[in-house]
């Protein structure tokens, strides 16, 4: 599955594409330290449930060109507005795992008119959240600068990477490095990081709420980074009519992990909600 390119406010933006322009749209929106990649399993799937799939590197992850200006929450939420009306894309099911969710759903929140549905993975908006371990870290000045050095090496990089995402192919693994291969690159992610707060976590959790369209919850059983409570504390508290769904024996890249799971829960969400 080969990539296209663009250009967007003078980037150049990688994504992949596939699919009948005439169909639903689905938008899948990646986390960190993720590219469009993470989805290439996916995409057939959806694909057999009638639907355009449409998958973006976002700017700094991937192949795409980083932004001239700080990579924050929100500025990423203005890429995905910039991106969707590139493309020409009206309403869309909006499919969403790790940052991918903090971006896409504080998104739709500020743009429900254009969400037919949402299938939430991995992912979520909760003041109750506590950051990891390795988000502290990143979320530290200076510490997180010089933790950054250690991700540049490809050797480190390779080899937990590895570790915490059973099954990554070499060419997705590479794809996932370029985020943090120099000092500027990785800068990405740091600011991405930094810019999550309190205050706006908040507001757009009692924001979801206003969210109507149908959502599924997807959630790898043994996620060490956004533990499995979390997934029913997204449904109780937001999303009451959701589904969750809790893949047995998988951990937070359930989209690359066990793939066959995810598209088999992603069939059931598209052929049910399609329009």
């Amino acid at each position: 599955m080969e990539k296209k390119q663009t250009i967007i406010n003078h980037k150049k933006v990688f994504y992949l594409e596939e699919g009948d322009p005439g169909s639903p749209a689905v938008l899948l929106l990646h986390g960190v330290p993720e590219s469009s990649l993470v989805w290439e399993e996916i995409v057939p799937a959806i694909l057999s449930s009638g639907c355009r799939a449409i998958a973006p590197d976002l700017p700094g992850f991937g192949q795409s060109e980083p932004f001239d200006e700080a990579s924050t929450w929100e500025r990423f939420g203005e890429f995905v507005s910039d991106f969707k009306k590139h493309l020409h894309l009206e309403k869309v099911h909006l499919v969403v795992h790790d940052w991918g969710g903090l971006i896409g759903l504080k998104w739709a929140c500020d743009h429900p008119e254009d969400v037919l549905s949402i299938v939430v993975s991995n992912s979520t908006i909760s003041d109750e959240y506590s950051w990891h371990k390795l988000a502290q870290i990143w979320r530290t000045p200076g510490i997180g600068e010089e933790a950054m050095k250690k991700f540049a090496d490809w050797g480190q990089f390779s080899s937990e990477t590895r570790k915490s995402i059973p099954g990554i192919t070499e060419k997705t693994l590479k794809d996932f490095y370029q985020v943090f291969h120099t000092e500027d690159s990785s800068k990405v992610v740091l600011d991405l990081y930094r810019s999550g707060n309190l205050q706006t976590v908040k507001m757009y959790q009692e924001k979801l709420k206003s969210l109507k369209v149908p959502v599924s919850i997807l959630w790898g059983e043994n996620d060490p980074y956004v533990p499995l409570p979390f997934a029913w504390k997204l449904k109780n508290e937001s999303f009451p009519h959701a589904q969750v769904s809790v893949i047995q024996d998988a951990g937070h890249f359930i989209q690359i992990e066990v793939p066959h799971a995810v598209n088999k829960l992603m069939i059931q969400h598209l052929n049910q909600y399609k329009k």
